[in-house]
């Protein structure tokens, strides 16, 4: 926040040579110190004529550098618009999906939603066009989804055939032939993109440019040119506002040449031509309030040069007055009138700079983020003029509780942010926020009506929360809704350790060891049918907590806490050799078990599984292993021989939610699998999502190339199973077929199906 101690001192300093010219005139008439009074005042018109142009001289010296550093800051933050659009635009054009469709097998229908749709929903751009590699025009729209082929051909082409050029030719020469043949993408995406600014009847576009490429890639690949995504943006009021976001400026237009007062950077597109001007009036004005003063000035000297004290007296008096404007103005501009508090963008850039020093210091700050509760309801009911006096009782509460180098901020109508490096830890900051909190609790009396409020906050620390100030302010925002969301009139940190889900973890780890003493533990079955018969295969083993309070409790729940206190060995040790002996009473059917990454990385585990099956004397190929694929992401020369060994003694391995992770097809080679397992998460956007029907196609015939059996899991719908066993998938797993249940609910079923199958 502003300090504005020094003011009074500034005052000073012009009062006294004003004082000390009113006593020499009085006690000289003709005179002043035997000098003719006439030669006195030509000296001293000169002397203000030269002290004026002095300052004039300074004060244009200093806009001169502040225009300059103006201008680098716009033109940086021009140039990283362009190459924020190209980000956005590569999020499209670099996909193995867009490739699949476009050039592999080419879909207008895919090529129109993903691009005319949802590009569009996604970031605003006015125009968008995907030619092929012989220019031709696959798909040209503007904003409003109307097909305007002729306007790249006719605008954008002619401006633009270098850029895309230089594309096709980097793409073609960036494609490489491995052993086998096969033809990958090896260059950089940078060399593959490109942007301009064009003129196109008379107004600057943004036109961006990117080749459609795999990422991450493993995908067949042509050696061709390329096609290529391009979009264009016009650069108009929403685009310079857009801007404006992130700069202090006021008034950012386009020009084709820079208008009178203002400032200003070229456009220029790849050949150097300026097509126009970004202009704006400059923050620092202070010479042209001055050279509006001369007329004024020069009028006051010439009535006052037989008065020369009155003539002095008035030009301290105008100079002391233009300072207090100045200074009254820079601080309305960065001030919020009501609370007296910073603005927004003056928050955020003192905020940033802040950090900065605190960085390279070493230190840590905190970011509090406070959100008055039921200032819309006094509004809405007493009216904005009470709104703003109880938003400024709240402001001197806040103002109250922190010190002047705090730096506070209004960002909103309800909403402040607070700079503080008051605390060293969150202990520290408990101790001064709760009688904060308590204070801004309490009524205010607003003309005469007792108003209740309360205010929400949320509390993140830096660098731990974020490392830079967008970070730690997102990290505060959470903070406060979710405490929001739970209550109002609270506060919450963004990473507490001291609230009530830790506790539940820590009473949680320590109820897993009793629930492991005390047998608490259960095993449930759901069964995995034959897809075309829908006749039971395997059960697949899911645990269950009957906690002897709580009921039954999710394992979503408390693996993860037993998965954090290494307690998964055990605890998939304990499944494993309960399903064996459960599945031992079934005639034919086999059991489906879940192996954890630590089971699999423990010395031993292949010799664990030979053992127990040899207790329960249980055929291996009746049992399957699945390990979900971020085993395959920590691939090690132990995980590979436990591998080996685990297909020595007959078990099968199916691989679990496969494609949820970020593995890639070269494990699915080294770690042979007879069984893939499509994650839920595709099954039930099925019919709903053409990208996802193709993606469960693509899995399943992948699957197949590679010799392994499928599975789908949570099938719930006879659309889904219809739509799963007509594109080849072997198994299917999901409430429609049973949900899961304990032993006891199905050992009766898992018995007479065995029969049966004896039977036939």
């Amino acid at each position: 926040m502003r300090d504005r101690s020094e003011r009074p001192d500034i005052i000073e300093d012009v009062r006294r040579p004003r004082q000390a010219a009113e006593a020499g005139t009085r006690r000289a008439r003709s005179t002043i110190l035997g000098i003719p009074s006439g030669l006195v005042i030509a000296l001293m018109f000169c002397a203000v004529i030269l002290s004026f142009g002095a300052v004039l001289f300074k004060v244009v010296a200093a806009e001169g550098e502040a225009a300059k550093r103006e201008l680098r800051s716009v033109a940086r933050v021009f140039e990283n618009h362009k190459l924020f659009l190209l980000k956005d635009l590569e999020r499209y054009a670099a996909s193995n999906a867009a490739y699949i469709n476009i050039e592999t097998d080419r879909s207008q229908d895919w090529i129109q939603q993903r691009f005319g749709v949802d590009m569009a929903l996604d970031f605003v751009h006015d125009y968008t066009a995907l030619i092929d590699r012989n220019s031709d025009v696959l798909l040209a729209m503007d904003l409003y989804g109307r097909h305007k082929d002729a306007f790249y051909q006719n605008e954008i082409l002619p401006g633009f055939d270098k850029t895309l050029e230089r594309i096709r030719k980097n793409y073609v020469s960036a494609l490489v032939r491995s052993e086998t043949g096969d033809v990958r993408f090896a260059g950089r995406l940078a060399d593959i993109s490109g942007v301009d600014v064009l003129d196109i009847d008379g107004q600057p576009y943004i036109v961006s440019a990117f080749a459609i490429v795999p990422d991450p890639g493993g995908i067949r690949m042509v050696d061709k040119p390329p096609n290529i995504l391009i979009t264009a943006f016009e650069i108009d009021a929403i685009h310079l506002s857009n801007l404006l976001a992130s700069l202090s400026l006021d008034n950012l237009v386009f020009a084709k040449s820079i208008p009178d007062h203002m400032i200003g950077i070229p456009l220029e597109n790849e050949d150097g031509q300026v097509l126009g001007y970004l202009a704006w009036l400059p923050m620092s004005q202070a010479s042209a309030i001055i050279l509006s003063s001369i007329p004024v000035l020069v009028l006051s000297l010439g009535i006052i040069l037989t008065v020369a004290l009155i003539a002095v007296r008035q030009n301290a008096n105008a100079q002391s007055d233009l300072a207090e404007r100045e200074r009254e103005a820079r601080y309305a501009a960065n001030h919020d009138p009501v609370t007296g508090f910073v603005s927004r963008g003056y928050f955020l850039a003192a905020a940033a700079k802040r950090l900065n020093l605190l960085t390279a210091r070493g230190k840590g700050a905190w970011v509090i983020y406070l959100d008055v509760d039921n200032l819309k309801q006094v509004n809405d009911i007493h009216g904005h003029t009470v709104g703003d006096s109880l938003i400024l009782a709240q402001a001197r509460r806040i103002r109250e509780a922190f010190g002047g180098y705090d730096l506070i901020g209004r960002i909103g109508g309800d909403e402040f942010q607070i700079l503080t490096e008051r605390w060293e830890t969150t202990e520290d900051a408990l101790a001064e926020i709760g009688p904060l909190f308590e204070s801004l609790r309490q009524p205010v009396d607003c003309d005469g009506k007792r108003i209740e409020t309360s205010v929400s906050a949320g509390i993140a620390r830096f660098p731990d929360h974020g490392q830079t100030l967008t970070g730690v302010i997102r990290a505060a925002d959470i903070a406060l809704q979710r405490c929001k969301s739970e209550q109002k009139s609270a506060f919450r940190f963004y990473d507490t350790r001291m609230d009530d889900c830790l506790r539940e973890q820590r009473e949680m780890r320590v109820e897993l060891d009793t629930a492991l003493r005390e047998d608490q533990l259960e095993v449930f079955y759901q069964p995995i049918v034959r897809s075309a018969e829908s006749e039971t295969e395997y059960y697949e083993a899911l645990i269950r907590w009957r906690h002897p309070e709580k009921g039954l409790v999710s394992p979503g729940v408390f693996l993860p806490v037993a998965q954090e206190a290494g307690l998964m060995p055990v605890i998939g040790t304990w499944v494993l050799e309960r399903a064996l002996r459960d599945a031992g009473g079934w005639q034919t059917a086999g059991v489906s078990v879940n192996v954890c990454t630590s089971q699999i990385q423990k010395p031993g585990f292949a010799e664990e599984v030979a053992a127990l099956l040899r207790k329960y004397d249980f055929p291996p190929e009746r049992l399957i292993l699945e390990i979900t694929e971020d085993l395959m992401l920590e691939e090690s020369p132990l995980t590979r021989d436990t591998f080996l060994k685990l297909r020595d003694l007959g078990v099968e391995l199916a691989i679990d939610d496969f494609g949820t992770g970020y593995s890639s097809l070269s494990y699915l080679h080294k770690f042979r699998f007879d069984k893939m397992k499509i994650d839920r998460s595709f099954v039930w956007r099925i019919g709903q999502d053409a990208e996802a029907d193709m993606l469960v196609r693509s899995l399943l015939g992948l699957a197949k190339v590679m010799g392994m059996q499928t599975v789908g899991e949570g099938v719930e719908t006879e659309a889904q199973r219809a739509f799963l066993v007509t594109s080849g998938c072997d198994y299917l797993q999901g409430y429609l077929f049973d949900k899961p249940k304990p032993l006891e609910e199905l050992a009766d079923q898992a018995a007479s199906l065995g029969q049966a199958a004896a039977s036939n």
